[in-house]
């Protein structure tokens, strides 16, 4: 006998032994996942390489509009409770995990599922063929890479869409795998730290939708406006009118570590004269980062104009001369970093942001080779008032005295989830409308979006190639992995889009890939410039600056 579960608009079957032998979506009785396997994955705090994976059911219960199976382990120490519910739309996955000891992260995993096409809104959007490799694996953190909690299975004529309507600032996990010919999607939940409960309860649905894959987002887009209190750019508080004219970003390089300066403040000011040339200024924002000393995150958050590239006074000028020839400037600065050899770092200790463990949370780099990240500087809780002020007097005394139009601070896409002291994923969201708030008529950009930091960042740079190239630890290029409009459609309506910091210059080998992802993005073009012996004035650069007079039209 089989057991099912239908909504309006789609249908589970459940074999005798309980896997999914099929789900249907109406109106064509598409068959999406046959044969689907469940599988109950719980880590908990002290093991979390070595988890507890739950496939044994005890037991179900059924009712008129649900069922709900029960898993345990041999010991009966771990056990779950997975409940399929009916809905208007779909079906409700409801889970409740249990264990002997803290848990840190509970995986719900099914497989069987035949899409042509998996859509992932992380970073710039993702789309993965169905000519994945078998036995790859995926993985995205809500809300820092997976920057929206849905994830859309694609088929010919619609597809599912697997969403969360969770309102909380609690981290989630999506994995996308190939098991033999088909797809695997498995959803997570983290326990908020610190970690001091046995029981995990998430819930998520399971949808389907008709047509276009934009109709999938639009159920979870309509869901994000809402909940999130969102509204176009255009009509954002701290949106100026000006970036409305700005097409293009002129990103000039100042200041390094250990050497010769990549531009002087000096030959910054001829380059931005020689610009006026190829594009109008009005239409340029220029971009510069490592005016500070030592360049970027160095003596953070001390950003005085670098000594290497003139100095203050040098600085001034070409402020002043970027506006005398209608540019608008923006620095570069961090959200929350301060390095370990600033001056305050021992009296700011107290307001680092550590892991559910309680380590602090550092960024690092390699610098000896032996793989093991070097500590760069402390990630700040950006919650506590205290940095708060001290980022607000910082950044005041730069805009005020250079009359600065906007200010870009990296690393607003972090979300850690932080064991002692304010939420940090609230308080990345508080800190920057209080610098908004601080400074009204000064833009504030960030890096990458996510839906959680999406309410206070009308202007953000976006993630194009790095979301299928091997940048920020993500893996290499593969056929089966392209980028994909999903997320510049998701997020397009309420934030501006553009270029990421690390942008390549049109020399580079990898700059083709790089322009075609920002083309089909809808992302302003961005000409980066790491040297002062680097041509300005290229083919390549002649092709970004005509997309650059079509971006405000089209």
């Amino acid at each position: 006998m089989t057991t099912n579960i239908q909504s309006d608009s789609l249908r589970i079957d459940f074999a005798k032994d309980f896997s999914i032998d099929g789900l249907f979506i109406f109106k064509e009785s598409t068959k999406v996942c046959a044969g689907g396997e469940q599988s109950i994955i719980i880590r908990t705090h002290n093991a979390v390489s070595d988890p507890t994976v739950l496939q044994t059911i005890n037991s179900i219960e059924q009712k008129d509009n649900s069922i709900q199976f029960h898993f345990a382990d041999e010991s009966e120490e771990y056990s779950a409770i997975v409940s399929f519910l009916e809905t208007k739309k779909g079906v409700k996955v409801k889970l409740r995990a249990t264990a002997p000891r803290p848990i840190w992260l509970v995986e719900w995993k099914l497989n069987g599922f035949d899409f042509d096409e998996v859509l992932v809104p992380a970073l710039g959007g993702q789309s993965i063929s169905k000519e994945m490799t078998k036995g790859k694996t995926l993985s995205y953190k809500y809300p820092f890479w997976w920057n929206s909690q849905f994830v859309i299975g694609k088929t010919k004529n619609g597809g599912l869409i697997f969403r969360s309507e969770d309102k909380s600032n609690e981290l989630k996990l999506l994995r996308v795998s190939k098991a033999k010919n088909n797809f695997e999607i498995t959803f997570g939940h983290e326990a908020a730290a610190p970690l001091n409960s046995n029981n995990l309860e998430y819930e998520f649905f399971v949808e389907p939708f008709e047509g276009d894959w934009k109709n999938g987002v639009d159920i979870h887009k309509n869901w994000m406006k809402e909940n999130f209190n969102l509204v176009e750019y255009t009509k954002h508080s701290h949106f100026p009118s000006w970036m409305n004219d700005i097409n293009f970003i002129l990103e000039l390089w100042g200041a390094r570590k250990t050497m010769r300066s990549h531009h002087t403040f000096e030959q910054m000011i001829d380059r931005i004269k020689k610009w006026k040339e190829f594009h109008n200024p009005k239409e340029t924002l220029l971009y510069l980062p490592g005016f500070a000393n030592n360049g970027v995150d160095s003596l953070a958050p001390n950003y005085d104009p670098s000594k290497q590239c003139g100095g203050p006074e040098k600085f001034k000028e070409l402020v002043d001369t970027a506006h005398e020839l209608g540019y608008k400037v923006m620095i570069h600065t961090n959200i929350l970093a301060m390095t370990f050899c600033h001056p305050k770092y021992e009296e700011f200790k107290k307001f680092t942001t550590t892991d559910p463990w309680g380590r602090e949370l550092t960024w690092g780099l390699d610098i000896d080779g032996d793989w093991l990240p070097e500590p760069f500087f402390a990630y700040m809780n950006p919650g506590y008032k205290e940095w708060g002020d001290l980022m607000t007097k910082i950044l005041g005394d730069l805009i005020n005295k250079y009359k600065l139009d906007a200010v870009f601070v990296d690393q607003t896409l972090l979300a850690f989830n932080n064991n002692r002291g304010p939420n940090f994923i609230q308080g990345m969201h508080d800190h920057i409308k209080r610098l908004q708030e601080e400074f009204p008529s000064v833009l504030f950009a960030g890096e990458g979006i996510n839906e959680r930091v999406l309410p206070r960042l009308p202007v953000v740079q976006i993630h194009g190639i790095d979301s299928i190239a091997e940048v920020h630890g993500m893996d290499d290029r593969v056929q089966w992995r392209n980028v994909h409009p999903i997320s510049s459609y998701l997020f397009g309506d309420y934030t501006k889009f553009m270029a990421h910091l690390l942008t390549k210059h049109t020399s580079d080998q990898m700059f083709k890939l790089q322009e075609e992802s920002y083309a089909k993005l809808n992302v302003i073009p961005s000409l980066s410039l790491y040297s002062y012996e680097q041509e300005m004035d290229t083919p390549e650069t002649r092709k970004m600056i005509e997309r650059a007079k079509r971006l405000n039209t089209e």
